[in-house]
């Protein structure tokens, strides 16, 4: 971001219009605000706007809070339910933090249990009985709540099998549990604490899915891996992490970013509907087009265009 930041404010003045067609999580944009510029960030794709979006809004922070500790509230008990695993150490009930699933059968837990008899840290156990009956439990439960059951694009070059599902991503325990936390979400009324929710939410997803692979070290030392490659390949070895603590983890780090950008951006951001508003007092223009037609944006208009176009079918 600091070599788009100084090319923008070696090629551009204060006041000047800084445009880019391919505007991707908005770096551009952020930038060009940050020095003084007006700036218009056009994409395609709706997240990239919705990112944009999402990192330059300004936000009071104790609403992001309040956001949170409600979503909490509602859905905690019942998500927590879900990660339930007896102790052997103490014989107690213990919460799963992650486990370890091989060719789709789940073979070892990691869990935190704070009893006397436990250290406190994260503790491993195998699978056992109780831990299989809760899981079938959990397979011939109906989610009462919305999650998408949409189909992949089939696209080998990013690993999407024929007929295969977003919910396919997901162990049935997780899919259940990111459901009831996007309904609450769904429910927030104040607008711009609702859309940040959404994009904590979301980037938690990838974390929370099957997409995550078990890195061995040395014998049974075994650590989270990531996206182990390009695009939505399941590996026969995945982590199923516990999808609150996914979810409250970006949470953390939503927070600490929104009070960076309130910092460096202030009360700086005035968004603009279109370009008329921008000409004005506004300063922000975010659209959600096609670079191909910028019919509303009047010629001799933009002062400086900065870019990176995407990277064609690996997208």
């Amino acid at each position: 971001h600091n070599v788009v930041g100084e090319y923008i404010e070696h090629y551009s003045k204060e006041g000047d219009i800084v445009f880019d067609p391919f505007a991707g999580s908005g770096v551009t944009a952020i930038e060009a605000l940050r020095r003084g510029r007006k700036a218009i960030a056009c994409d395609l794709d709706p997240m990239a706007t919705f990112i944009t979006w999402c990192t330059a809004t300004p936000v009071e922070l104790s609403s992001l809070r309040s956001a949170f500790s409600m979503i909490e509230g509602k859905i905690g008990q019942e998500v927590e339910e879900l990660y339930l695993t007896r102790c052997p150490l103490c014989g107690r009930s213990a919460t799963i933090e992650a486990v370890i699933w091989h060719r789709d059968e789940p073979e070892e837990i990691r869990y935190s249990c704070t009893h006397e008899k436990s250290t406190g840290k994260s503790l491993w156990k195998d699978v056992d009985q109780s831990d299989l009956k809760r899981l079938e439990e959990i397979e011939r439960t109906n989610i009462p709540y919305w999650y998408p059951k949409d189909e992949l694009v089939w696209n080998s070059r990013v690993n999407v099998q024929r007929g295969m599902k977003v919910c396919d991503l997901f162990t049935k325990r997780n899919l259940y549990a990111l459901s009831a936390i996007y309904n609450v979400i769904e429910s927030i009324e104040e607008p711009c604490s609702k859309q940040l929710m959404r994009f904590c939410f979301t980037s938690s997803l990838g974390q929370a899915s099957k997409l995550v692979f078990v890195y061995r070290i040395s014998g049974r030392e075994r650590q989270v891996g990531g996206w182990a490659t390009r695009g939505y390949w399941i590996p026969p070895e995945y982590f199923e992490i516990n999808a609150w603590n996914c979810f409250e983890e970006r949470f953390r780090k939503l927070l600490r970013g929104k009070q960076e950008t309130n910092a460096v951006l202030g009360d700086k951001v005035r968004e603009a509907s279109g370009f008329e508003e921008l000409a004005n007092e506004k300063n922000l223009l975010v659209l959600n087009q096609s670079a191909t037609d910028l019919s509303n944006i009047p010629s001799n208009s933009i002062d400086y265009v900065f870019t990176d176009p995407p990277y064609g079918d690996a997208v």
